[in-house]
């Protein structure tokens, strides 16, 4: 790893607006020379096709507050926020049964925090609090423990922050900032990525680069939940994956490079580099969980999307949310701003603790509707070729304006009618509507 982040200290230290680095070849995404800004980004450049579905309503299946949605070929799987059920449905939206088994037998658990569906297998995986991994089959049949210990919490990680990756039959841990664990021998220890075999221990560990060097001051400015101890800790964005194309790519949290991982080598190589001459700030401010408005004035790129010509980068400064849009054929950037909000929580109890609110900027990827008119967010990606817009019935933050839609233009005049036919026959019981686009 070491000689890849000196490639790419030499990269962004040398470039002045170049496509391509003099060394390594590793195509630089230059954010801050000949941009060009742009009222908006249309979706249809991404995207080849747009389906609207209606999740259907049964007496198993009512539905609100997805917190997890997996969107496959054949099927779409969902979690709610007051259910520890997997409820599938196929990809017109009936509803086929649910996945799962609740209670304290060798079979169920009690609380699930994700799950992970092998379509080639045809097993949802799901991954459990206090029980381990559970495999069951499509048809909700029990059919292993992929692992009995409490999993990741306690045993694997270290931080709060966490996460599982399937990819080509294998599987990563990935975790991020807050640490709340103490760790013995942080230059070693402190992993942001780990392979894992098929008992889910860890096989090799990758770096966040933007670690390396700080490793005992992250550990010092941990959380300490052992204490109940509310430190204004030091935590930081999640690491973004992408897998289109079947290629699993990741960005780091605070890092301007996007990795392609290698599967014969086992290794993340670089794909990008990320160059921008904007101010990013001191890490000790920057990552305060606790944060004043001023010190969200400095730059950061939250997350990135991949598709067949175009990489978009959504970052932000101050209130002003940028999707940046780099063609991977010429290197040219296009980008959007819009203005966002600051959200806060200040109950009583967390005044008393911490003397000021938690502050909070949203940043979504939003682009132009142009199929059906309006705006399409994409709420969450999957399989690496779709990305799905939830429309929640029940949300006043997760719904559409429907006047926007008719009131814009589109590429088909009689889908977007097609479309506010279905927005406006839908009511308080209604399940979610599902925008599905797939990427070219």
């Amino acid at each position: 790893m070491k000689k890849y982040l000196l490639l790419i200290f030499l990269l962004l230290g040398c470039s002045s607006g170049d496509n391509t680095s003099e060394t390594g070849d590793v195509p630089v995404i230059n954010l801050s020379d000949k941009v060009l800004e742009v009222p908006s980004l249309p979706l249809s450049e991404a995207a080849v096709k747009l389906e609207v579905i209606p999740l259907e309503v049964t007496d198993e299946a009512l539905l609100s507050g997805i917190n997890h949605l997996r969107v496959t070929d054949h099927d779409i799987w969902v979690s709610i926020n007051k259910s520890q059920y997997i409820y599938r449905f196929s990809r017109t939206g009936k509803y086929l049964g649910k996945v799962g088994k609740i209670g304290q037998g060798p079979q169920e658990y009690i609380r699930m925090s994700d799950f992970i569906i092998d379509d080639e297998r045809q097993e949802v995986y799901i991954i459990t609090t206090v029980n381990g991994i559970k495999v069951y089959d499509f048809k909700g049949n029990y059919k292993r423990d992929a692992t009995k210990q409490k999993l990741f919490m306690d045993e694997e990680f270290s931080a709060n922050n966490c996460k599982l990756i399937f990819h080509h039959q294998s599987f990563f841990l990935s975790q991020n900032l807050c640490v709340i664990k103490p760790i013995d021998n942080p230059k070693d220890s402190l992993w942001s990525i780990a392979l894992v075999d098929s008992a889910f221990s860890k096989e090799k560990i990758f770096k966040n680069p933007a670690h390396i060097g700080r490793e005992e001051q992250i550990v010092e400015h941990r959380g300490k939940p052992e204490q109940y101890d509310m430190v204004n800790y030091w935590c930081e964005y999640d690491n973004c994956f992408d897998m289109y194309g079947g290629e699993l790519t990741l960005k780091y949290a605070d890092t301007d490079t996007i990795y392609q991982y290698d599967v014969e080598e086992r290794e993340f190589i670089p794909q990008y580099s990320i160059f921008t001459r904007e101010e990013k700030g001191e890490y000790e401010t920057t990552h305060l969980f606790v944060k004043d408005k001023k010190d969200f004035n400095c730059f950061s790129i939250r997350s990135y999307f991949s598709c067949r010509d175009f990489i978009y980068l959504i970052g932000s400064k101050g209130k002003e949310v940028y999707t940046f849009c780099y063609d991977k054929r010429d290197g040219s950037v296009r980008k959007e701003v819009r203005e966002s909000e600051f959200g806060e929580y200040n109950s009583s109890w967390w005044i008393k603790w911490f003397s000021k609110p938690y502050l909070y900027l949203s940043c979504p990827f939003v682009l132009e509707n142009d199929f059906v008119g309006g705006d399409f967010t994409v709420d969450y990606r999957s399989c690496g070729k779709y990305w799905i817009d939830v429309l929640e019935p029940s949300s006043k933050d997760n719904w559409i304006d429907v006047e926007q839609i008719k009131a814009s233009t589109s590429c088909d005049e009689n889908r977007k009618q097609d479309f506010v036919k279905v927005l406006e026959n839908v009511d308080e019981d209604s399940n979610p509507i599902l925008v599905i686009a797939t990427l070219k």
